[in-house]
C-alpha cells in the first residue's frame, strides 16, 4: 500500500511536470553541448593531456549547472504558479512528500543531462583518441557522482527560492552561484579553507580532487568531506519539508 502511494506520488510530480520537460529542447542544447566537449577532447588530444582537458570539462560543467538548476526548477515550478500552487496543495495527505518526489524527479532530469554530456566525450577518448583506461573511467565515474551528489543543495534552494519569490530570484541567484563556482574552481585547492561547508564549492572541488588523485594515485578527497556534505544536504532538506509543511503559498494566492 506504501508503494502505490509513493508511485502515486511520483506519477503526480511527472505529470505536474511533464510539459516543461517535453515542450522544452533541453535534450538538444545537451547533445550539443556533448559534441562540443568530444570536439574539443579530440582537437586539443595532442596539446593538452587527458587530465587537463577532463578538468576543465568538469569545471565547465560545474559552473554552468547552478544556473542551468534554477532556470530549470524556475519554470517548472512556474507551471504550477499557473495553476495557482493547487496541485501542491489539494488532496494531498504531505505536501513534502509531493514536493521530494519533485525533487527527485528534477534530480534524474540533471542526472540524465550529465550522462548526456559525458558520453561523447568517452566516445570521443576510446575511439578517437584511443585513451581509455580503467582510471580514467573511474575518474570520470567519480565525477559524476561528485557532480549529483554536489549539487542537490542547488536544487533545493532553487526550489524554495521559485516557490517563495518566483522565477526572478531563482535566476539572478544562479547567476550569483554560478560566478562562484568559476571563483574557486580558479583559486588553488590549498587556499580553499573549509570549503565542505560551502555548497557552491562542493562540486568544483570533489572533481577537482578527484583529477588530482588521477595525477598523483594519491588518495586526495578524504571520507569524512563526503559524509559533511551528506549530513548537511540531508539537515537542509529536512528545513525545506519543514518549511513547505508550513508554506500555503505566496500571499498572491492567498486570497
Amino acid at each position: 500500500m506504501a508503494i502505490e502511494k509513493n508511485m502515486e506520488l511520483f506519477k503526480t510530480a511527472y505529470e505536474h511536470s511533464y510539459d516543461y520537460i517535453f515542450e522544452y529542447p533541453l535534450s538538444i542544447i545537451l547533445i550539443l553541448g556533448g559534441l562540443l566537449f568530444a570536439m574539443y577532447f579530440h582537437l586539443y588530444s595532442g596539446q593538452q593531456s587527458i587530465t587537463q582537458r577532463l578538468n576543465l570539462i568538469l569545471q565547465a560543467t560545474s559552473a554552468f549547472f547552478p544556473l542551468a538548476i534554477s532556470i530549470a526548477v524556475s519554470l517548472g515550478i512556474n507551471l504550477e504558479e499557473e495553476g495557482h500552487f493547487q496541485a501542491l496543495f489539494v488532496g494531498m495527505e504531505s505536501k513534502s512528500k509531493l514536493i521530494i518526489a519533485k525533487l527527485i524527479l528534477f534530480l534524474g532530469i540533471g542526472a540524465v543531462a550529465i550522462v548526456i554530456l559525458f558520453l561523447p566525450i568517452l566516445f570521443s577518448v576510446a575511439v578517437m583518441d584511443q585513451e581509455l583506461s580503467i582510471s580514467v573511467l573511474n575518474t570520470v565515474l567519480y565525477s559524476y557522482v561528485y557532480l549529483v551528489l554536489g549539487n542537490i543543495v542547488t536544487y533545493i534552494i532553487h526550489f524554495w527560492l521559485s516557490l517563495k519569490s518566483g522565477l526572478g530570484a531563482s535566476v539572478i541567484t544562479g547567476v550569483l552561484e554560478s560566478l562562484i563556482v568559476i571563483l574557486f574552481s580558479n583559486l588553488p585547492l590549498k587556499l580553499v579553507i573549509s570549503w565542505e561547508y560551502i555548497p557552491w564549492a562542493w562540486a568544483v572541488n570533489m572533481c577537482r580532487q578527484e583529477i588530482l588523485q588521477f595525477n598523483t594515485q594519491l588518495s586526495t578527497l578524504q571520507p569524512n568531506i563526503i559524509f559533511k556534505v551528506i549530513i548537511i544536504t540531508f539537515v537542509l532538506l529536512l528545513v525545506f519539508c519543514i518549511w513547505f509543511e508550513k508554506w500555503e503559498g505566496r500571499k498572491n494566492y492567498e486570497e
